[in-house]
């Protein structure tokens, strides 16, 4: 494992145990960790589609079933729906990380919490950025795509 994945391990492994606060951008999915010292939570896991959520092996959601926002006239059609998405993804409030996951040939991501959910991304080929990690205190950010991860420190979050 090079340095940089060392790094990642270490920060993922320092979750384990941690319960997390989940939420929904469109079809990113965000994970907040330990917040014992911040309203925000000291971490966060940023990830952009695809992503899935299964519980025991079996499929629960994912980021293409989002429901359509883009040109809707009436947001009061798409609201049931986008609640009703939203609510499957709420196992993961207040869900403990079990295990952290890095693929090895490229960074997929599998996180593996309490009761048997993960959320599991697997890239595309796209030179987007699939996930990422930050630390709100140290402003240690790791970036995964498909050119790897890469490691930056940038400024911690206020409040």
């Amino acid at each position: 494992m090079s340095d940089v994945a060392d790094r990642l391990a270490a920060a993922l492994g320092s979750l384990v145990g941690v319960p997390c606060k989940r939420s929904l951008t469109v079809s990113s999915l965000k994970l907040s960790f330990d917040f014992s010292q911040r309203a925000k939570g000291r971490v966060y896991i940023w990830i952009d589609p695809p992503w899935r959520l299964v519980c025991d092996g079996r499929f629960v959601t994912g980021s293409y079933d989002c429901p359509e926002w883009d040109g809707i006239e009436d947001p009061e059609v798409n609201r049931p729906l986008w609640k009703a998405w939203c609510g499957l993804c709420d196992p993961l409030n207040d869900a403990s990380l079990v295990a952290a996951i890095i693929g090895h040939d490229f960074p997929d991501l599998r996180l593996q919490f309490t009761q048997g959910y993960e959320v599991q991304t697997f890239g595309n080929d796209g030179n987007d950025m699939w996930w990422y990690y930050r630390d709100r205190l140290t402003g240690e950010c790791f970036e995964a795509s498909a050119a790897g991860i890469v490691r930056e420190l940038g400024q911690p979050a206020e409040g």
